[in-house]
């Protein structure tokens, strides 16, 4: 378990240093977004529950994920995926500023790598071009540009807990 969350710590600082500069324009214009993707993990602050939690929104699905629980018997990997409206895309798309979100200050050091929470957003565009902000997660304590991104409502329902 102590691997596969290392290997997934060190997928978040390699993104770190892959973030890209300002996305090209394209021949119909500015790139487009086609993906948006949230993230947190964290091995100690997790507790009993999940302690990766991703989020994925396409121009027509959201998917979100759970994983790496210390309890896999109650709280076993989760994967539930819905259709959304072009509105809810279309909201999606309006909130990501692009410029303000690069200018989000960037810790170089590897949190997760040393058990410390950590959190990203990855924005991809139509010409190949990605934008990835980490940030320390903290209930509240987001970065304003990434608290004002307005991402469909999907809570996963859990019985039986």
């Amino acid at each position: 378990m102590r691997w596969l969350l290392s290997g997934l710590f060190l997928m978040a600082a390699i993104n770190v240093f892959a973030q890209t500069s300002a996305p090209a324009h394209d021949a119909a214009g500015e790139a487009r977004v086609v993906r948006v993707q949230m993230g947190h993990i964290c091995g100690w602050c997790g507790g009993p529950g999940y302690r990766t939690d991703l989020t994925t929104v396409e121009r027509s699905f959201i998917l979100r994920e759970m994983a790496d629980a210390g309890n896999t018997k109650k709280f076993p990997r989760r994967k539930e995926k819905r259709a959304i409206s072009k509105r809810e895309w279309e909201t999606l798309v309006r909130s990501v500023d692009t410029k303000a979100l690069k200018a989000v200050p960037q810790d170089g050091t590897c949190r997760p790598c040393v058990d410390q929470p950590d959190s990203w957003v990855e924005i991809d565009y139509s010409d190949g071009s990605r934008l990835s902000v980490h940030y320390d997660w903290y209930p509240g304590k987001a970065p304003p540009p990434v608290k004002a991104l307005q991402f469909p409502d999907f809570p996963i329902v859990f019985y039986g807990l």
